[in-house]
């Protein structure tokens, strides 16, 4: 029971912090450096230079030329659309509106098709950003979504193109299903 006591208290407290973090209109990243700082923003400072003369290793490698970088995809903001897959339900109709002010604000507006009309609609609104990396590829780009109305839970998108998010699992997997997860940008 304590067990489930501490995990419990753990979970509140993670989702509590990405809330916190949502809120303040910064990137994951940003966040994290500033508050392991204890509220200063650090900035890493750049090694001082030597005038010792470049190892030939040294030289060599600076020779070679950079290794491909993945693509840098826009930032995600606009209008979404799509029916989601749905376990209990025909699907879920999707419209996600990803606003590019300053603050990173969302609506989104869900209709579960062959739920009765008072419990078919959730409407919700709050805040979004992007990480970097998930377990399936530390490259890819996840926009979070942190509601702060609305009765949702966070969730999470792949960003497939600049015009395709892909709905994640809670714990920002891919979801394993033929099924449709996908949101096209209008």
């Amino acid at each position: 029971m304590k067990a489930i006591i501490t995990l419990f208290v753990l979970f509140s407290l993670s989702l509590g912090l990405q809330q916190v973090q949502a809120q303040s209109g910064k990137s994951y990243q940003e966040w994290l450096e500033e508050n392991r700082a204890g509220g200063k923003k650090t900035t890493a400072k750049a090694p001082a230079k030597s005038k010792a003369k470049p190892t030939k290793a040294e030289a060599t490698a600076a020779a070679e030329p950079a290794p491909e970088e993945a693509p840098v995809l826009a930032s995600p903001s606009g209008t979404f659309r799509g029916t989601l897959a749905c376990k209990d339900c025909q699907g879920i109709k999707t419209e996600l509106t990803l606003n590019g002010d300053s603050k990173g604000s969302f609506t989104m507006k869900q209709i579960f098709m062959g739920k009765p009309a008072d419990k078919s609609v959730v409407n919700s609104s709050g805040k979004w950003f992007l990480a970097k990396g998930n377990k399936q590829n530390p490259d890819a780009v996840v926009l979070q979504l942190i509601p702060t109305a609305g009765d949702i839970d966070p969730m999470y998108f792949l960003q497939v193109s600049d015009t395709e998010v892909k709905l994640l699992t809670k714990t920002q997997d891919e979801v394993e299903s033929s099924k449709n997860h996908s949101l096209k940008k209008l």
